[in-house]
């Protein structure tokens, strides 16, 4: 893909690489120029920066979407591969009578998994058609009738969708129900809006199949009267416990219990999305309820799980059959503390922590990669179920699947220059592998598993579109927010529909313009991160004069708040003496 397909407007003339330029000169400058700014889309003209004499309606929409960073060809390389590996993935299979589009997690995994639906769920409106959004999570909410007649398991939901119809259930983790939530609320902002949430799904509606769902997780999958969800020895995350055993995924009598970080911030997430959706029925009192619930959660995580003089969530609380380890876990940092400030669990106050503890696991490992799984890994005989020595799969190795997660949280928590850094290491792994691996092993600088993993796929992008760039696109609204600072850069979204989001950013040393064009028919929301070390500016918008309201972010500045529309608009961002 070559960076002029990716559209980028003509600049007015006076628009050249510049020293630090007045207040006075500026106004001076937009004077001349505001009568030609003000006629674009969104104000009078329909006028086509590709095609000037084609109206916005007229021009071909491109049906790709894709992305370039000046200096940066290998995170523009990621677009392709991940499209090719989303597609690749994609399969069309019927679960107990219902047609369901969706993806595997990658050649060595035939059906689809509950867990990676949620985390690649984000990606697919910009890669895949409706039905790849909206199959699954209905399949998954349908395969409650699986487990309706045992009233324990009542609302529970299966582990995964397969051609062969087995109804599946990993009891070692307490995060499939949590994540068929996060799914629908994923759904229902892109596409299904209220009218889906209120319809029919096998003579339930779709809104009570996920309360339940929820039900189940908080009858059956916590711990005594506190408000933590337990699960198996596992790592914080992964799905195979320590204990030997027939299968590694399913819990037996005496098995260890535990209560991890990383369930209690899906279960926190999904609460919130619950409330949410429940908001947009009006149904305030029940959404009230489950946002009091979230403050629970929040709270026992902290109490049991936090350490603030490590600034990390321990790896365990450990619960029943506790272990008597030969090494202190609680020094083991884990991917589910970095998750929690995706999940929103972490409260403001943690932020800085967990992000210098995530910082000093990677200076650990050796690598420069996000998503370490645990740093450091236990030792090579602990797990029982399944070889899992250290540094080896679930047990140390890198993850782009939580690499993702983690390089957005870090552009939404004010570190975007380290989130850059991580995502050029990610892309430039890709090339090197030529290919999106399920995890890398830090010892033999190696990649392994599935080369076409989805979800490392569907969260990577998630790192671009949402991280990078600040793009989110609902039934109902949209936003943006480019992340890129002194860095031009350029977003082609595109989506089923046929809708489309354009974004150009161009930096000189005084000068900063963002154009955006869009034939979205909400409202959206616009702001950008300054350049590093611009701190007195003024902003056009359209050609007028705006009041900049700025803020900043940990170490990121930001200057926005503006409303635009359907069209085509230009941001114009001096930076004054």
């Amino acid at each position: 893909m070559n960076s002029d397909r990716l559209w980028a407007p003509h600049r007015p003339r006076w628009a050249l690489p510049l020293p630090a330029v007045t207040r006075r000169h500026f106004l001076l400058l937009t004077a001349i120029t505001s009568a030609v700014a003000a006629a674009r889309p969104g104000n009078a003209s329909n006028s086509d920066p590709l095609d000037p004499d084609a109206s916005l309606d007229e021009r071909p929409l491109r049906q790709t979407t894709s992305w370039s960073v000046d200096g940066l060809p290998e995170i523009q390389a990621m677009a392709p591969r991940i499209k090719d590996t989303l597609e690749s993935t994609a399969i069309d299979l019927m679960f107990h009578g219902r047609r369901v589009h969706g993806n595997s997690a990658g050649h060595l995994y035939a059906p689809i998994f509950v867990r990676d639906m949620a985390t690649i769920q984000p990606a697919v409106p910009y890669f895949l058609a409706e039905n790849f959004s909206r199959t699954p999570v209905e399949g998954f909410l349908v395969s409650q009738d699986q487990f309706a007649a045992n009233p324990r398991t009542r609302g529970a939901v299966a582990a995964t969708l397969n051609i062969e119809g087995i109804v599946d259930k990993a009891t070692a983790v307490s995060d499939e129900e949590t994540s068929v939530v996060h799914a629908a609320s994923a759904y229902f902002k892109a596409f299904g809006g209220t009218e889906w949430l209120a319809s029919d799904l096998e003579g339930r509606s779709v809104i009570d199949r996920i309360g339940d769902a929820l039900a189940y997780v908080w009858r059956e999958r916590r711990w005594g009267t506190t408000n933590l969800l337990f699960r198996g020895h596992t790592t914080d995350w992964g799905d195979v416990k320590r204990e030997a055993g027939p299968e590694p995924t399913d819990l037996t009598v005496n098995d260890e219990l535990t209560a991890s970080p990383f369930d209690q911030a899906w279960h926190y997430r999904a609460l919130h999305d619950y409330a949410s959706m429940l908001e947009s029925l009006g149904r305030g009192d029940e959404a009230a309820t489950h946002y009091e619930r979230a403050a629970l959660v929040r709270a026992d995580t902290r109490e049991e799980l936090w350490q603030p003089t490590r600034g990390h969530y321990r790896i365990h609380h450990h619960l029943r059959n506790g272990l008597r380890s030969r090494f202190d876990e609680d020094v083991i940092v884990p991917i589910s503390s970095v998750l929690s400030l995706f999940a929103g669990l972490a409260m403001p106050d943690q932020v800085p922590a967990i992000l210098n503890a995530s910082a000093r696991a990677e200076e650990q490992s050796g690598t420069n990669r996000s998503g370490i799984s645990l740093t450091p890994p236990y030792p090579d005989d602990f797990f029982k179920s399944r070889h899992m020595p250290a540094w080896q799969y679930q047990n140390g190795g890198v993850w782009d699947w939580w690499g993702g997660l983690q390089i957005v949280s870090e552009f939404e928590h004010g570190q975007s220059d380290r989130a850059i850094a991580h995502l050029t290491a990610a892309s430039q792994a890709w090339e090197n592998a030529d290919g999106i691996h399920e995890w890398y092993h830090i010892p033999s600088h190696s990649s392994q598993g599935s080369d076409d993993f989805a979800g490392a796929a569907g969260t990577m992008a998630q790192a671009v579109i949402r991280g990078l760039f600040g793009v989110d696109i609902t039934t109902n609204r949209f936003q943006l927010i480019p992340r890129l600072g002194n860095r031009n850069g350029r977003l082609l979204a595109t989506r089923p529909d046929g809708s489309t989001l354009e974004i150009a950013q161009t930096v000189y040393p005084s000068l900063l313009f963002l154009d955006i064009r869009t034939n979205l028919p909400t409202i959206g929301a616009v702001a950008l991160r300054l350049p590093n070390g611009w701190s007195d500016v003024i902003a056009f918008v359209d050609g007028r004069p705006i009041e900049p309201t700025m803020w900043r972010i940990g170490s990121d500045d930001y200057i926005g708040g503006w409303s635009i529309s359907t069209g085509t608009h230009s941001v114009i961002v001096a930076r004054t003496s």
